[in-house]
């Protein structure tokens, strides 16, 4: 049986999907691989788990860290490494045996999430895009030559019983937003046009999950901290608010609307929870996973990327005209079929995993000086990014005290 190493930012599921990955992966494949996990977080390990637990620190990038990442490949003698959002198996990829396959997985269209997967992509043998634009970017920013080096590999869930036959007979529709607060996912967007649909009529139950805290809502001194604040009592909001993964998709399952119109996205796993029940999927134009997959008026409906108006308007008709709508659950529920399935993934990767190595060779020996340049180069990476991420944070901080004072 193969030795599998499972490389993860995180394993404690409920703070996004990496963590989900790492789980559905290890899920997938623990009957065919022999597999070990090493994570960044202070997961502990389950009655339930199978699977060896390890944590090592993926961004700390100090000498002695790499030195003992290193060490422990030694000991566990992997035939592949799937590095998921683990920056320091990149910065140590020059130094690991040639035997080893190193899979790196890019957890976004772009940004961070997708430089721990293409840096130091020469000693990569593969790198997973979840979406057609990630492998464009991840080619154009890591000067990749090889079109065969990223492969787009969409997320997957496990088959349930669809439901949409009975969802499609309710007078009360349940629309769920399952993007928290972040900004890549439009939060804001979706907070105006949510407090806008609670000016109408309509009835309909909203259900906000995920993180519901606003950029500087740790601070006293403001008195809008989460979305919540930024919205009226309303008893059609029927939940705001992080849950459990087991109740998150439970409540896509059961999803009427799937409203999702992020700015930028891997391929979010929440969107297959509920394609695979039968919904109707509400994303932006964006270019992002989501896009690979829906095409407005076929099996989903697409509207243009911040416009909060075009979102109430398409809910709206939906619920208003229901019937007009109801084809797309089984839309949505044939295309997953077809496309998004558990054994559809296993399928791909296990031909990633059977593939040929394709790396440059690698390094005989560890070089501290080579390891600590390219640590700086990275380093470097990060504070663009850094920059980047606070003036979305004032964004998101001005946007939110907007929506509640002003609209």
């Amino acid at each position: 049986m193969k030795k599998l190493l499972f490389c993860t930012q995180s394993y404690i599921t409920g703070g996004g999907g990496v963590a989900s990955y790492a789980h559905d992966f290890v899920n997938a494949f623990n009957d065919q691989l022999d597999i070990s996990v090493i994570t960044s977080d202070k997961y502990e390990k389950q009655q339930e788990d199978t699977v060896d637990i390890y944590h090592i620190n993926g961004g700390n990038y100090s000498v002695d860290n790499a030195v003992r990442l290193l060490s422990l490949i030694d000991e566990l003698k992997p035939d592949v490494i799937i590095n998921s959002s683990f920056p320091l198996i990149a910065l140590v990829s020059p130094y690991i045996s040639n035997e080893i396959k190193i899979i790196s997985v890019s957890h976004f269209v772009d940004g961070i999430l997708s430089w721990y997967a293409g840096f130091n992509a020469q000693y990569t043998d593969r790198i997973i895009s979840l979406s057609s634009y990630g492998k464009v970017y991840l080619e154009k920013k890591f000067h990749i030559a090889d079109n065969e080096k990223v492969k787009v590999v969409f997320n997957f869930m496990p088959e349930i019983a669809p439901r949409y036959e009975q969802k499609e007979n309710r007078k009360v529709l349940k629309i769920v937003y399952p993007g928290g607060c972040s900004y890549a996912k439009s939060a804001e967007v979706v907070c105006l046009a949510l407090k806008r649909l609670l000016k109408t009529n309509l009835d309909f139950e909203f259900y906000w999950l995920g993180n519901t805290k606003i950029a500087g809502g740790g601070s006293n001194h403001f008195r809008t901290r989460h979305v919540e604040d930024c919205l009226p009592s309303d008893d059609r909001i029927k939940h705001i608010g992080p849950v459990p993964r087991e109740e998150s998709k439970e409540l896509l399952s059961d999803a009427n609307i799937f409203l999702l119109p992020s700015r930028g996205e891997g391929f979010p796993i929440t969107l297959i929870e509920a394609m695979r029940s039968g919904c109707i999927v509400i994303v932006s134009d964006a270019h992002h996973g989501s896009l690979d997959v829906i095409r407005d008026g076929e099996n989903g409906l697409v509207v243009r990327q911040g416009k909060s108006g075009d979102i109430v308007k398409k809910i709206a008709e939906v619920a208003s005209q229901h019937e007009k709508y109801k084809y797309l659950y089984a839309a949505s529920y044939m295309y997953y079929k077809e496309h998004l399935t558990q054994e559809t993934w296993k399928n791909k990767m296990r031909d990633l995993i059977a593939m040929d190595a394709s790396h440059e060779s690698r390094l005989p020996k560890f070089d501290a000086s080579s390891f600590k340049k390219d640590s700086k180069r990275l380093k470097r990476m990060l504070k663009s990014y850094w920059v980047k991420d606070r003036l979305h944070q004032l964004y998101h901080f001005l946007t939110f005290r907007w929506i509640r004072y002003c609209c």
